[in-house]
């Protein structure tokens, strides 16, 4: 089935401006990723290669987990290589939908398709039936429909297509895509030095230098406008973003708990498909800064066991943070960790603290 429903456009940016984006995100180091093969196992092929590659750019440019827009390509029209009604010309059997990502063009006006469409390919058309605008468009859609439902992917996909079964049938897909399927090159290889490592236990002092810098594009999630962050604690946030595959929602912001000095980040998974990549990334994330569901309502020592650079964790027990498990309708899921400052706890923009506590990166050894 094709989308069936329309929601009010949600930051919409022009079509040159959004072709701008994509250009930029695909040409960009560190912002794009290299594409390879993948296969699905729901007996359809593999997705060919110009499509894995539109997949992966229009969610990079976009901030959406570009194995979604895959899963829904699949269903939608096998990746392209349907000859249904409506796919290549005209509109589906229900006479709404047209194009490989089946965009409702008669609703409205404006119609879905009118409301996001992406000028994916820069040749000066907007056509639901080109792979690229389609598949840009779609990706457009749903950053919209994730920042509507609080980051819930699987709510963001009930508004692409207003049925349970394919909820559950995107989210199998691309979970399939996201845990096996993929050879590529990612913006997420994972660093060495955390994790396991033993990096996240040992800590030093930081004085300077004492300012702010922005966070790179890429860290940021849902597309949202990079944040200043403390300088002396970036390289470590940055190759925990990459080693846990997560995302930044929040980072300095005036008028938010914590985040006045730029030394909090609120975080979400890179690909939020299920609970399990919850598990794998901000859960993995916080037991290994030391959070323990018992501690879970506390956040800080001596509650719970944290590493010596972290000052708090906030996750699932405390209120308003967590995965969708534990944080769902107004509690909008998130991990939430603060390093350790003297200047903790400030909600006003305030300059960078004269000191903070870093983790002891391997090249920073003894």
């Amino acid at each position: 089935m094709g989308i069936a429903s329309r929601l009010p456009v949600v930051g919409t940016l022009s079509a040159i401006g959004l072709f701008l984006l994509l250009t930029v995100a695909t040409l960009m180091p560190g912002s794009s990723c290299a594409a390879g093969t993948a296969s699905g196992q729901e007996g359809t092929g593999s997705i060919p290669s110009d499509y894995l590659v539109l997949y992966q750019r229009a969610g990079s440019a976009f901030n959406v987990p570009w194995t979604i827009l895959a899963a829904i390509g699949a269903i939608e029209s096998d990746h392209g290589r349907s000859q249904a009604v409506g796919v290549h010309s005209g509109v589906n059997a229900f006479g709404c939908c047209a194009g490989p990502m089946q965009f409702n063009i008669r609703n409205g006006p404006p119609s879905t398709w009118q409301s996001y469409r992406v000028d994916g390919d820069g040749d000066g058309r907007l056509d639901p039936y080109a792979p690229a605008d389609a598949i840009a468009s779609a990706a457009h859609y749903i950053h919209a429909l994730i920042e509507i439902a609080r980051g819930d992917v699987a709510r963001a996909i009930y508004g692409y297509n207003h049925s349970s079964e394919y909820v559950d049938d995107v989210l199998a897909r691309a979970k399939t895509y996201n845990a096996s399927n993929v050879e590529s090159t990612s913006c997420d290889q994972p660093d060495e030095g955390l994790g396991d490592s033993g990096v996240l236990t040992t800590a030093r002092t930081v004085s300077s230098p004492r300012t702010y810098s922005m966070l790179p594009a890429w860290a940021m999630a849902g597309g949202r406008a990079s944040e200043p962050f403390d300088t002396r604690l970036l390289d470590s946030a940055l190759r925990l973003l990459r080693t846990y595959r997560l995302r930044v929602t929040a980072a300095r912001e005036a008028g938010h708990n914590t985040h006045g000095d730029g030394t909090a980040l609120d975080l979400v998974p890179a690909d939020p498909v299920d609970q399990a990549a919850w598990n794998g990334s901000a859960g993995a994330l916080a037991r290994d800064l030391g959070w323990t569901p018992p501690c879970g309502p506390s956040g800080s020592r001596p509650a719970c066991p944290l590493v010596p650079a972290i000052q708090f964790v906030g996750y699932e027990g405390y209120p308003g943070h967590g995965s969708p498990r534990t944080c769902s309708g107004s509690c909008a899921a998130h991990l939430h960790i603060s390093w350790r400052s003297p200047c903790f706890g400030t909600a006003a923009p305030a300059p960078p603290c004269f000191s903070v506590t870093a983790f002891r990166l391997d090249e920073e050894g003894e």
